[in-house]
C-alpha cells in the first residue's frame, strides 16, 4: 500500500555509532551501568548538533544496533528477571543470533509491554526450542509481546455466556506456548506468504485462546478459502430467535461453543465475528473481532483481516478487509482489544499501524525507535524547544506517516510550546496530505496542531479543507464534526448565511446519518435566527430533506427519524409555520405506521 515518503538527508556518525556499541557489549549490561539515556544521547547527537545520519533510511540496521543495547543496558534487572536461571545461556544465545536479539529488544516496549514478563515468555519459548525460535523469530516476538499480558488476549468467553453454551475445558489451558507450537509445528500445512509476516502483523494471529482440534478444524474447512477467509462470517447462519428474545433463547443454549457447533447451531453478528476472527487466526491471518455503534445507535459486530497478497523485505502488500461492516447502518469506526496493551483501539488505528510496517518497515521501525527515544534524549539532554522540533522534523523527513512525532507537534502546539502561526497552518494542511487515507488520525491532530493559529481565516480555511476531504471519503462522521467546527469560526467572524449553507449542504449529503444530523439540524435552527430570512430557509429544508430520511431501521420503525420528526415540528411551531408544522405531523404519523 503506497504511502508518501521524504527523501532521506543525510547520513549517521558511524564512529560515533560504533564506539556506543562496543562500550556497551565490553562491559557487563547492569543498572550500575553508564547512564543508558546518555548513550542514547551520543549517539543521535554529534558535537552538539543532531547526528544527520542518525535520521537516514539507509542507517535502519545501525539505529536498530544501538537502540537494541541501549535497552538491554537500561533494562538489565528486568531482563534477568524474566531470563531466570537461564540468563546466562540465553543471553550468550542472544549474541550468536544478533538478529533475534535486536527484533525481539526493539519491539519490547516499556509501558507498554511488562518487560520481566515478555522475557520470560519468550525464555520458555526458547528453553522448549532453541531452534524453532531462530527459524521462526517474527512469530516468537509477537507471542512474547501479547502473552505478557491476560488482559491482551482475545477473550471469547463472554459469547459462550451470553448463548448459554458450553466452553470446552481444554481452552483455559491453551497459552503462549500452544500458539506458537500451532504455528511452528503446522509450518508445511499453513505454508504461505502469512508464515513471513512481521511480528507486528502476528500478534493478531497468537492472541487467543482456541484448542488445536477446533483450529485443525478450521485448517481441514477453511485453508483453502483462505484468500477472503474473512467472509466466512456470513457461514454463520443467523439466529432470529436469539435476537427476539434478546438472548433468552439461543439455539447454542447447553451446546458446546466451539467453532463446529457455531457452524452447526448459529448465532447473532457477534457470533458470526468470533467465528470469522478465529478461523482466520486458525488459519494463519491476522483478523479481529471488531464491535461499533451504528448511525441509528445500534451495536453490532463485524470482522477484519488482512487479505496479504505478496510479502518482500521492503513491504507487505496487504488490505484491511471487514465482513459484517453493513452499509445500511453505516457502521465507520469499530473498536477492538489491543493484543499488546489489552486496552481499547479502534479497526482504523488497526489499519494505520499495520499500513506504516507493511509499506515501508525499515523506515517506519527506524522512526519508531526514534521517537521512542526522543524523551529519554530531551530530557537527558535538555533539549529547548527548538532542538525538540528540530529533531520531530527529521523523523518525519524519515518516514512522514510517524505517529509518535505527529501526536508529540500536536502535544507541543496545543501546550503553547510552538506558537508559530504559519508554520502550525503548514503542519495542518500537510497532516491532512499525509493522512489522506486515514482521516481519523488527522482529525485527532489537526486541531491541537492549529492551536497557534488566531487567524479566523487560516482556521477556516484549514476546517473547509477538512469538510470537504471527509466529505469526498464517504466519512459523515468526521465531516459533521468538522462542520461543526468550521460553524463555529464563521459564526465568529458573523458569516451567518455562509454557516447555514454549510450545515444544510453536509445534512442534505448524509441524511441518513443519525447520529449526528439531529446536532447539525440544532446548530441550524441556532444559526438561522441570526439570519431575516431564517425560519423560511429552515422551513424549506426540513421539507425538502425529511422524506429523505429512511422510516425505518430493519423491520421496526426508526428511532432517529422519529426524533428528526419532531424536532423540526417543534421548530417550526415555535417560528410560527404551522402549515409547515402540520404537514410534518402527518409524514410523522406516516412513519409511525409504516409497514
Amino acid at each position: 500500500m503506497p504511502v508518501a515518503h521524504a527523501h532521506a538527508r543525510a547520513a549517521v556518525g558511524i564512529a560515533v555509532l560504533f564506539a556506543v556499541a562496543s562500550a556497551l557489549v565490553a562491559r557487563p549490561q547492569s543498572a550500575d551501568a553508564d547512564d543508558p539515556d546518555q548513550l542514547l544521547v551520543d549517539f543521535v547527537y554529534k558535537n552538539k548538533t543532531l547526528n544527520e545520519r542518525a535520521f537516514a533510511k539507509a542507517e535502519d540496521k545501525k539505529v536498530r544496533e544501538a537502540f537494541a543495547k541501549h535497552f538491554e543496558a537500561k533494562y538489565a534487572s528486568d531482563l534477568a528477571d524474566g531470563f531466570g536461571p537461564d540468563a546466562d545461556a540465553l543471553r550468550a544465545w542472544l549474541r550468536d543470533n544478533p538478529e533475534v536479539r535486536e527484533l525481539l529488544y526493539t519491539a519490547i516496549e516499556p509501558g507498554v509491554d511488562n518487560v520481566p514478563k515478555a522475557a520470560e515468555v519468550f525464555r520458555d519459548l526458547w528453553k522448549a526450542d532453541a531452534a524453532a525460535v531462530k527459524a521462526h523469530p517474527n512469530l516468537a516476538v509477537a507471542v512474547a509481546v501479547v502473552w505478557d499480558n491476560p488482559r491482551a488476549v482475545y477473550d471469547y468467553r463472554g459469547h459462550q455466556l451470553r448463548t448459554k453454551s458450553l466452553l470446552p475445558e481444554k481452552v483455559e489451558g491453551v497459552g503462549p506456548a500452544e500458539n506458537f507450537r500451532y504455528v511452528v509445528d503446522r509450518a508445511a500445512k499453513l505454508k504461505g506468504v502469512q508464515l513471513q509476516l512481521p511480528w507486528e502483523f502476528l500478534v493478531h494471529v497468537v492472541n487467543h485462546r482456541t484448542p488445536d482440534d477446533e483450529r485443525e478444524w478450521a485448517v481441514k474447512n477453511y485453508l483453502a478459502r483462505r484468500p477472503g477467509v474473512g467472509t466466512s462470517y456470513k457461514d454463520i447462519v443467523y439466529d432470529q430467535e436469539m435476537l427476539r428474545t434478546k438472548s433468552e433463547v439461543c439455539k447454542l443454549n447447553g451446546k458446546p461453543y466451539t467453532l463446529p457447533g457455531i457452524k452447526e447451531w448459529g448465532g447473532v453478528c457477534a457470533m458470526q465475528a468470533d467465528f470469522a476472527a478465529r478461523v482466520s487466526k486458525s488459519v494463519g491471518v491476522p483478523a479481529e473481532y471488531v464491535g461499533g455503534e451504528g448511525n441509528s445507535g445500534g451495536r453490532h459486530a463485524w470482522v477484519v483481516w488482512a487479505e496479504v497478497r505478496a510479502i518482500t523485505k521492503e513491504q507487505v502488500n496487504f488490505t484491511l478487509e471487514s465482513a459484517g461492516r453493513y452499509f445500511l447502518d453505516q457502521y465507520y469506526v469499530g473498536t477492538l482489544t489491543d493484543p499488546r496493551t489489552g486496552l481499547e483501539m479502534t479497526d482504523r488505528d488497526m489499519d494505520r499501524r499495520l499500513t506504516a510496517v507493511g509499506s515501508a518497515p525499515h523506515a517506519a521501525r527506524q522512526a519508531d525507535l526514534l521517537m521512542r527515544a526522543f524523551p529519554a534524549v530531551r530530557d537527558q539532554r535538555g533539549a529547548t524547544v527548538k532542538e525538540q522540533q528540530q529533531y520531530l522534523g527529521k523523523v518525519l523527513a524519515l518516514y512522514p506517516m510517524s505517529e509518535r512525532a505527529w501526536l508529540e507537534l500536536a502535544a507541543m502546539h496545543k501546550d503553547g510550546k510552538l506558537a508559530d502561526a504559519p508554520e502550525a497552518s503548514r503542519l495542518a494542511d500537510k497532516a491532512l496530505a499525509t493522512f489522506a487515507r486515514f482521516p481519523d488520525f488527522s482529525w485527532q491532530v489537526v486541531g491541537d496542531l492549529l492551536t497557534p493559529q488566531k487567524d479566523k481565516a487560516a482556521r477556516t480555511r484549514v476546517y473547509e479543507k477538512m469538510v470537504t476531504g471527509y466529505e469526498a471519503l464517504g466519512r459523515p462522521d468526521l465531516a459533521c464534526e468538522a462542520r461543526l467546527a468550521l460553524v463555529g469560526y464563521q459564526v465568529e467572524a458573523g458569516d451567518h448565511k455562509k454557516a447555514f449553507d454549510g450545515l444544510t449542504g453536509t445534512v442534505r449529503r448524509f441524511p441518513t446519518e443519525g447520529r449526528y444530523v439531529p446536532k447539525m439540524t440544532a446548530k441550524m435552527e441556532e444559526v438561522a435566527r441570526n439570519l431575516k430570512n431564517g425560519p423560511d430557509l429552515t422551513a424549506k429544508f426540513y421539507l425538502e430533506t425529511l422524506p429523505r430520511v429512511p422510516p425505518k431501521r430493519g423491520a421496526e420503525v426508526s428511532d432517529y427519524c422519529v426524533r428528526l420528526h419532531e424536532q423540526a415540528i417543534a421548530f417550526l411551531r415555535d417560528a410560527g409555520k404551522a402549515r409547515e408544522a402540520g404537514l410534518v405531523e402527518q409524514n410523522l404519523a406516516r412513519v409511525r405506521t409504516a409497514r
